[in-house]
């Protein structure tokens, strides 16, 4: 059966982003000054080999998201590490999005409207198996709210972001996950997963 499959950088005080000017609570640089390990590296592409699709929110896809990983999976064609531009830009993708917009301008995108739930019902049947969802805090936390996100796959790092976005609050107070699996990586990240839990 499909599952959806959220993956999120949060900070080791809880947040997705930062409001304090200046922060650098993230160990995200790809590239040659890169500071994850070659085993997180691999890792992480390897995630997205094993997806059947990718789930996006509209407004991460008008950001530029799917232009700038096709970008690089151009400049990199044969690097082991920007596996995962070659494999966004290959699998089949789909938009969620509650209103009415204009139809996807990518290849192997679809764009589902409608409720997030039906939406996700009718993605995770198309593409038979399960679906990564690299979506933006706002997107995530209206999953989590719903009850939609069958794993969560945390890459918790190793600074304070002081405020900011978060993907949690006082409505998920119902949400009930069991831990299963958590593996600390010499550059500082520990990445857990917690699959959903009936409560």
């Amino acid at each position: 059966m499909s599952r959806l499959v959220l993956q999120m950088q949060v900070s080791i005080d809880g947040y997705v982003g930062s409001a304090v000017p200046g922060s650098q609570w993230q160990l995200w640089d790809w590239g040659p000054e890169w500071p994850w390990t070659a085993d997180l590296r691999a890792r992480f592409n390897d995630r997205f080999a094993a997806t059947a699709g990718i789930i996006l929110s509209r407004p991460m896809v008008d950001e530029g998201y799917l232009a700038h990983w096709s970008r690089m999976a151009d400049q990199f064609p044969d690097d082991p590490d920007y596996a995962f531009a070659r494999r966004i830009r290959s699998v089949p993708k789909y938009v969620l999005s509650v209103a009415g917009t204009p139809e996807a301008e990518w290849p192997d995108t679809v764009v589902l409207h409608g409720p997030l739930a039906d939406s996700l019902v009718r993605a995770k049947r198309d593409a038979g198996g399960d679906l990564l969802c690299v979506g933006g805090a706002a997107f995530a936390r209206a999953l989590l709210q719903h009850d939609l996100v069958d794993e969560l796959e945390l890459f918790t790092n190793p600074g304070a972001a002081g405020s900011g976005e978060a993907i949690f609050d006082a409505s998920m107070t119902h949400l009930r996950y069991r831990g299963v699996a958590s593996t600390a990586y010499a550059c500082g990240i520990v990445v857990t997963r917690w699959a959903s839990s009936p409560g």
